[in-house]
């Protein structure tokens, strides 16, 4: 995606120096009050060849503008560059006012002084000009808010597609992930035969059929007890947390009776309880012995299991 464009900075309207037809000074109109730059200073900076039409120079952060009619001049006071649209504007309004300027001294109808004309033609067409402006800021915060709307739009379709390919993903990778355990597990049990058996004699397709029978029972025997020795593996596991438990309970009731050795409330008999709790501990400890001898027994069966499998 190409880089977005910089926008250039828009010039800034701060003054306009009004010039007779014969560059004398005639008046000025202020559009920013609080801009201090006088004609003097206009003087200054101007080169002894004079400004051009639409010459600039520069007054410190600010700049100057020419504008030449036939009747009369404009110096435009702006803040930053004028842009080509800028510099058609301000040659129509030029124009504009000198038209108005000949058709008052043509009819001969009294009126305010040329400055005074000037100035009613020059804030006219800023009026104007404001305006179309305004409705231009309008129209563009209506297309991009419409540009924004439609991006939102957009991204939220994008945003719910990408869901529902995840989704479909998610349920591809289940179904694959189904597909290759149940391709694992024929190829455990599953012999691979030719489709139409070779040549040869009656008797090698017998003893091919029988090995083919004897290594599909080897193998479901194996699946069969792998099942079970995992069977056995869980029981082993859930004795074991058994076996944790009552060691845990052991050790509280010894706590409870240190206790109430201590506290000695009446009827208590600590002989009865010290025996009940030796009892318990035998019983804890044959428990113990019981799954010693079932690990050892299941590591055996293990060994056994490994060794057969290697021989195959």
């Amino acid at each position: 995606m190409p880089a977005p464009s910089k926008k250039a900075p828009k010039a800034v309207l701060l003054k306009l120096f009004i010039l007779d037809a014969h560059g004398g000074y005639a008046g000025e109109y202020a559009v920013d009050a609080e801009c201090v730059v006088e004609y003097g200073d206009v003087l200054k900076a101007i080169p002894e060849s004079g400004l051009r039409d639409q010459q600039t120079v520069y007054l410190g952060e600010n700049m100057a503008t020419a504008f030449h009619g036939e009747k009369m001049s404009l110096v435009a006071i702006t803040r930053g560059p004028i842009g080509p649209e800028d510099l058609a504007w301000v040659s129509a309004t030029l124009t504009v006012t000198e038209a108005h300027l000949l058709e008052a001294t043509e009819t001969g109808a009294p009126g305010p002084g040329p400055d005074k004309a000037v100035l009613e033609s020059l804030s006219s067409a800023l009026e104007k000009r404001e305006a179309q402006l305004a409705d231009r800021e309008r129209a563009l915060a209506e297309a991009e808010g419409r540009a924004k709307r439609a991006a939102d739009e957009a991204r939220a379709a994008v945003e719910a597609e990408l869901a529902s390919l995840r989704e479909q993903l998610a349920q591809a990778q289940a179904r694959l992930e189904q597909e290759k355990n149940r391709a694992e597990v024929e190829r455990v049990v599953r012999v691979a035969v030719p489709a139409s058996p070779g040549p040869g004699t009656d008797e090698e397709r017998r003893q091919l059929d029988k090995d083919r029978k004897m290594v599909q029972r080897r193998a479901l025997d194996l699946l069969d007890r792998e099942e079970k020795l995992r069977a056995r593996e869980m029981e082993v596991a859930s004795d074991a947390e058994y076996l944790v438990r009552i060691e845990k309970e052991k050790e509280a009731l010894r706590a409870e009776l240190e206790a109430a050795k201590k506290a000695n409330p009446p009827g208590f008999d600590p002989e009865a309880a010290r025996r009940e709790i030796d009892q318990r501990v035998k019983i804890l400890q044959q428990k113990a012995l019981d799954l010693l001898d079932r690990e050892e027994r299941l590591r055996k069966e293990r060994e056994d299991l490994e060794r057969r499998a290697a021989e195959e």
